[in-house]
Formats: structure tokens, sequence, C-alpha cells
């Protein structure tokens, strides 16, 4: 090796990538001189994903994946559009990776792996045929996030020199994610609206949400966390329903890492966590929260498939919490149970227009334009039905779109049958395949790791039955890290059998 070469995992980084990334930035400033703002934003990336690049994945991957929820918005002159800067990072990251990727010989997919690769392509060619190419751009970059990284989690356990240490850096990074949002989501409810209220009215909160959209939800009072003048966890996000998908997937996996006999994690980590996801999935009081833990702890003994009295004990200790933090909820639960048969506070015929049943049957004769196809990314929202609503303070009622609030009928309109199956394909695949590598190996450190990426998944899909978050900014990026461990895994397999058989 020469002195100007360094190395990553038991592979080798040149500097001919710090040079591409700023040329890069470079041409792109170049192209937008006259905006000073543009350059700025342009060389910080550049400058960040360089920074990254050097350092070995191993070590900023896990630290990238625990700053996830700090977004850092910015907003691009000229347009009513708003980037976050850490979406930026990771894709120009996967461009890195995919460059050196491509130095080091043709890529050789596996049979799933097409699948994958197919999903990327139909999601990319819907700009084609999209009738609103801004709106699709914007999605579609969104989308470039999941895909990214996905891309980022399978190097960087393939080209690490310990892929089961990497793999483990990487779950203890997700463990420690949930962990800390799940305290946040307590003290959210310790300090009450009016604190909450004051932060997102202010120039901080663009650290975390996009500030247009918070300000449209700032004027009318639409957040779901709000039950009255008491709040609920939520985390990083603006929609409690997604808060309570992480810790749903934190819950499963600490399950199964605190039953499982390989200790992938530290114990008071897993504990930790087990209980305090579980706590918070319980008081963000979302039904679908509820459901996608439920899912989740059922994966759970599924990517177990032993020590049945292990298994048996943790779960009942897991109930005993449960059935005291319910008692100790109860009125706040019976409110809330009482409240999701009517929304925004109406009842009879307007409630049953509101419920999630109606507007879905709704959205469903959109597909019939383009079954196929589909109308491209970011277009669902052009077929919803209107909604009249007051807003708080105001006298005059407004006109509202409401969103498709199912990430399946949301893909099936936009990239049409063909995108909401290639999707089906890839992530269902993906659970498949860490489930049966999990019980499988039952020894081996990654093929277990693909087994608690599996129950994440799990959650995350539950989870989209009533929410558009397959490419959100946080849980998509959460279902592509967990994605790309079992893409590494699986690559890992033949590996795997050797080991096992020696």
């Amino acid at each position: 090796m020469t002195a100007t070469q360094t190395t990553i995992g038991h592979g080798v980084r040149v500097p001919w990538r710090t040079g591409i990334l700023l040329a890069l930035a470079a041409g792109l400033a170049g192209a937008m001189l006259g905006d000073p703002y543009t350059i700025a934003v342009i060389v910080v990336l550049g400058l960040a994903v360089a920074g990254l690049a050097l350092v070995p994945l191993t070590r900023s991957l896990p630290v990238l994946v625990f700053l996830i929820p700090f977004r850092l918005y910015v907003d691009i002159p000229g347009t009513t559009l708003e980037l976050a800067l850490t979406n930026s990072i990771v894709v120009g990251l996967a461009v890195v990776c995919f460059a050196n990727a491509l130095l080091r010989g043709r890529p050789r997919l596996l049979g799933w792996e097409f699948a994958i690769v197919a999903w990327v392509l139909w999601t990319l060619a819907s700009l084609a045929w999209t009738s609103q190419l801004v709106a699709s751009l914007t999605g579609v970059f969104r989308w470039m996030m999941v895909f990214s990284a996905i891309l980022i989690a399978s190097e960087c356990v393939l080209r690490a020199a310990d892929p089961a240490a990497a793999a483990r850096r990487l779950l203890v990074a997700v463990l420690w994610l949930v962990g800390a949002w799940s305290v946040i989501g307590f003290i959210e409810v310790a300090v009450g609206m009016d604190p909450i209220f004051a932060f997102l009215k202010s120039p901080a909160a663009a650290v975390f949400y996009p500030p247009v959209f918070l300000q449209e939800r700032l004027a009318a009072r639409n957040f779901n966390w709000l039950s009255g003048n008491d709040v609920q966890p939520f985390g990083p996000f603006l929609n409690a329903i997604e808060f309570g998908i992480l810790t749903a997937a934190g819950v499963g996996s600490a399950l199964a890492l605190a039953v499982g006999k390989r200790a992938l994690a530290p114990r008071w980590l897993v504990l930790a966590v087990l209980v305090l996801a579980t706590a918070a999935n319980i008081a963000c009081m979302k039904g679908t929260g509820w459901l996608a833990a439920g899912v989740a702890v059922a994966i759970a003994f599924v990517s177990l498939g032993r020590s049945i009295r292990r298994v048996l004990a943790v779960s009942l200790l897991t109930l005993l919490v449960l059935a005291l933090l319910l008692y100790l909820f109860r009125e706040t639960l019976a409110e809330r149970v009482q409240a999701l048969a009517a929304r925004e506070g109406a009842q009879g015929a307007a409630a049953q227009a509101l419920s999630r049943p109606a507007i879905w049957l709704y959205y469903v004769t959109a597909i019939r334009f383009h079954p196929l196809t589909g109308g491209g990314v970011s277009t669902s929202i052009l077929y919803g039905p209107v909604h009249w609503t007051i807003p708080p303070g105001q006298g005059a009622s407004v006109a509202v779109v409401l969103p498709t609030e199912n990430s399946y009928l949301t893909t099936a309109i936009e990239t049409g049958l063909v995108g909401l199956g290639l999707l089906l394909i890839a992530v269902v695949g993906a659970l498949v395949r860490g489930l049966r590598l999990a019980r499988r190996y039952p020894d081996l450190p990654v093929a277990q790791a693909a087994g608690f990426a599996a129950i994440g998944l799990a959650a995350i899909l539950a989870g989209n039955l009533t929410v558009d978050a397959f490419n959100g900014e946080i849980l998509g990026v959460l279902m592509g890290i967990l994605m790309g461990i079992i893409v590494a895994a699986n690559r890992l397999e033949p590996r795997s059998r050797a080991a096992a058989s020696g």
C-alpha cells in the first residue's frame, strides 16, 4: 500500500474521493453563481460528505444513524422547497460508496437484490410520466435517501474487517436512537404544551421540522399528539403515529436481544430500551403504534425459534410492566379509546366521512387512472377528498385535502401496482431473509443481526398501514439501514455456512 492510501475495513480508500466530491460541489456552485446562500449550502454539503468519506463507515454510519432526527432544514432560494441537509449527506455518501463499488469491478447481484434494483429504477422512471415534476423530484429524492441507506449499511457491514462488529455497532446505534427519543418523549409530556409550542415557533425548530409545513400545522394546531391541553410523547416527529412505529421497532428488537443467546448489545442498554420504548409506545396512545409493537413482538418469537423458557420469562415481565402502565394511564387511555371513533371533534356523518376506511375508499378510485404506472411520486394528494374545517382562533373555514394515511395506497397511486409490487418484494423479501438467517445460524452474530433487523422492518411495515412513512425522513432511513444489514448478511451467508460447518 502506498503512502497516499488509507485503509477502511479490509478495503482501500484513496484520496480521489475527496477530489471528486469537491469538484462536484464547485461545479454545482459555479452553475448557481450570484446566489451566495446556495453556494455556501453546497460547499458545506460537499465538505460534510467528504469528511464522512474519509472516516471508516463502521465509525461514521452508527453516528449518522443516531443523528437521523437532526434534519437541519434550509430553504432553497427562489422556490417554496425546503431541503434537509441530512438527506443530502446520506445520498452523497451513497454516491461515494457506489463509485467505490464500481471501481472494484462490476457489481454482481444476487437473486432477490434484482428486485431492489428494479424498485429503484422504477421509482426513477416515474419521473418520465409524472404530471407534477417539481413535487415528484422532491419525492424521488426522499426515496433516494431510502435507497442510499440500503447501500451504505450493506457496504458498512460487507467491507468491514469484522462484519459482526459492524453489525453490532449499527444495532447499538438504533437502540440508542429509540431509547434517547423515548426519554425525550417523556420530557415533552412533562414540560407541557406552552413550552413545546414556543420551541416550535422558534428558528431552532428547523433543526428537526420543515419550517413551512410546521407553520401550517401551527396555524391550525393540527397535531395528533395533543389531547386537549395535554401532550402525548411524539419524539422527533410531528405525527405521533410515526413515534409509535419507532418505539415499536425498539420494543421488538430489544425483546429479542434480551431473550437471545448472543450478546449483540450491552445488557443494560437492551433492558433500558425495552422498558423505555414499551412505556413510550403505550403513552403515545396510538393504535397503529400498538399494532406495530404487537407485530414486532410476534416476529421476535419467530426470529428466536428457541429458548422458550427465556422467552416466556421475559414476556411475562413485559406483560406485568404493560399492565402497570395501563393501570397508571387508565383514564387517559379510556378517553383516547372513546376519541378513536371521531376525528377533530366531528360527530355522526362528519366523523364517518373523516374515518380512515372512508378516506381509503375515496383514494382507491384514483388507482384506476394509472393502475400500472401510477401518476408519479408525490401526486396522490391530487386525488384526495376535501374537508372543510375551522382552525382554532379563526372564524372562517378553510379547505384541507386529506392525505391517504396509508403508505401502501400512496405507493399504488403514485408508482402503480408495479411499483407497489416491487416495494413489497424488496421489503418483505428482506424481512423473510432476515428471519431465515437468524433461525438457520443461531450462533453467528451477523445472521442474528439480520433477524433483529427483520423485527424492525416488521414494525415499519405494520405501521405504514395508517401513515405515509415508507420514504419518511426518519423511518425511511431506518428502514433502509435495516434492509442494508440484511443485504450484507445475505451476501455473507456462504461464509456463514462455511463457519457453521467448520
